[in-house]
């Protein structure tokens, strides 16, 4: 799996979401503008077709669940036109959570964290409540890709004829019908061996792909469950009722092998979905688990916590805007200790303020989850404690060293709250690549500046007719930015530097 795959587009996401956010706005203030006057339902259709839109979009750019939210409005706001809504107050009332919400978990889709559809669920559910609609069960929410190849060593067809294969598959859908029958809902499966052995002849006798790939995970799951890798539940039986019912359709078709909309894919997805969740070790769970790439689906707590965060008013742009007035309250402290040391003042009283301004600092850092730069301020709110309650002389160098641990959470803030919400891993490799791109910036600026030095060199070697002390220079520009590249591993480029 590589990190290209899995990631969301976030440059096709950044040429969208302006006009999604648009839409959204617009979409807003149709459901303002209905919930002060009920009379107008011109206004939820003009809202249903913004809605419509977004829909397709995010479909479009497959961003399936925030799609599915974008659904559950459109009809919505289409119940709320025709008066099918029993409580009109609280379909708008999560109306508005929809049209404020989904920008939120885009942007953060944006920003480059994973897509953690489950997150929406509350969301979805409560959309289709005030229609009067079940709700969903997050399973619902679990998308495997379906789409890969089915292991080499499956069995063969014997035949491609329609008649042929009926015949066949005739006693196999009769044994899992009656594996089925002999597994009562809220028990264990009578005989799991034949629920497998009928699953494995169905799967000598199918033709089409996807319902090949059905059979195959349902031929795994069954043998895990037959070896006791699984436990036995209810909505795992629904599921091999799936299977049954989706293979006697294609069976009984009188063109089996033409191909239907997503054939197969909700009982394949939902057995799918107990092998993710499972800690059943079994050989064959263990290859759905790495065909399906399954422990990609299951986020960590840091994540989903993130994730619901951007669905209760913890996005960016709140962040950024904490993170200005923290950045203010640093700038002011330090402001005030240059100022101390400038002036010669002696009166460390003066600096009880700023120990108060820390320790506010300190309390919002912790809020928003900084805990690093939290302890560096606190330890600079406590080193400037001791100095006005003098148990720690106020020389030159301890405002120094204050003022200079104020100056890297500063710098270091906007990086901070960008990795907000990833694993420690991840938080660390993106430090690292935070870290490698500033010196790579730097190496390119200085590179870039070399380089202009030495074509002026070149242009003044030509306008001097050839005056070759206009070159002295170039060899030294040319060789500290092939340095530079040798240093960053970048040994091709400063092999060509090197020749020239």
């Amino acid at each position: 799996m590589t990190v290209m795959r899995d990631a969301i587009d976030t440059t096709t996401l950044g040429w969208i979401k302006p006009e999604l956010d648009e839409t959204l706005r617009q979409a807003r203030q149709e459901i303002e503008t209905y919930a002060e006057n009920p009379g107008d339902t011109s206004r939820m259709r003009a809202c249903a077709s913004h809605l419509h839109q977004v829909h397709g979009t995010l479909r479009m750019v497959e961003l399936y669940a925030p799609a599915m939210v974008a659904e559950e409005m459109e009809r919505l706001s289409l119940a709320l036109q025709l008066g099918q809504v029993a409580d009109r107050d609280d379909a708008c009332s999560a109306l508005m959570r929809g049209v404020v919400l989904l920008p939120d978990y885009l942007e953060r889709l944006q920003g480059g964290h994973r897509d953690i559809p489950i997150v929406l669920l509350p969301l979805l559910n409560e959309l289709r409540a005030a229609r009067g609609e079940p709700g969903l069960n997050e399973s619902v929410l679990f998308s495997p890709d379906l789409d890969r190849p089915l292991p080499q060593d499956l069995p063969v067809p014997a035949t491609t004829s329609p008649k042929a294969v009926r015949n066949s598959a005739a006693p196999h859908l009769a044994a899992l019908r009656e594996a089925l029958t002999a597994w009562p809902e809220d028990s264990t499966p009578i005989d799991p061996a034949r629920l497998a052995n009928a699953i494995d002849g169905l799967l000598g006798d199918v033709v089409f792909e996807p319902v090949r790939r059905m059979l195959w995970v349902a031929s795994s799951v069954a043998g895990a469950l037959r070896d006791g890798a699984l436990s036995p539940t209810r909505s795992l039986r629904q599921a091999f009722a799936g299977v049954e019912r989706e293979a006697r359709q294609i069976l009984s078709d009188n063109d089996f092998s033409a191909p239907r909309s997503e054939p197969a894919a909700e009982p394949t997805r939902q057995l799918l979905y107990h092998v993710a969740h499972s800690d059943g070790r079994h050989p064959a769970l263990d290859h759905l688990r790495e065909t399906f790439e399954l422990d990609a689906h299951l986020p960590s707590e840091s994540e989903l916590e993130h994730a619901r965060g951007s669905l209760s008013g913890r996005n960016r742009a709140l962040l950024d805007t904490v993170s200005a007035a923290i950045k203010e309250d640093l700038l002011r402290v330090k402001d005030t200790l240059d100022l101390h040391l400038r002036t010669g003042q002696t009166d460390v009283a003066d600096l009880q303020p700023q120990v108060e301004a820390l320790g506010r600092v300190g309390d919002t850092l912790g809020m928003m989850g900084l805990g690093v730069a939290r302890n560096v301020v606190l330890q600079q709110r406590d080193a400037m404690r001791e100095i006005v309650s003098g148990d720690r002389p106020a020389d030159e160098g301890a405002l120094l060293d204050v003022a200079g641990a104020l100056l890297y959470v500063d710098a270091s803030l906007d990086d901070q709250v960008s990795r907000l919400g990833l694993p420690d891993d991840k938080a660390d490799e993106d430090l690292l690549a935070s870290e490698s791109r500033k010196v790579l910036d730097v190496v390119v600026r200085e590179a870039i500046a070399n380089f202009g030095d030495a074509r002026q060199s070149f242009v003044a070697f030509v306008e001097t007719s050839w005056d070759h002390a206009e070159l002295v220079e170039v060899p030294r520009l040319l060789d500290e930015v092939s340095g530079a590249l040798r240093i960053l591993d970048l040994n091709l480029p400063a092999g060509y530097l090197a020749a020239i």
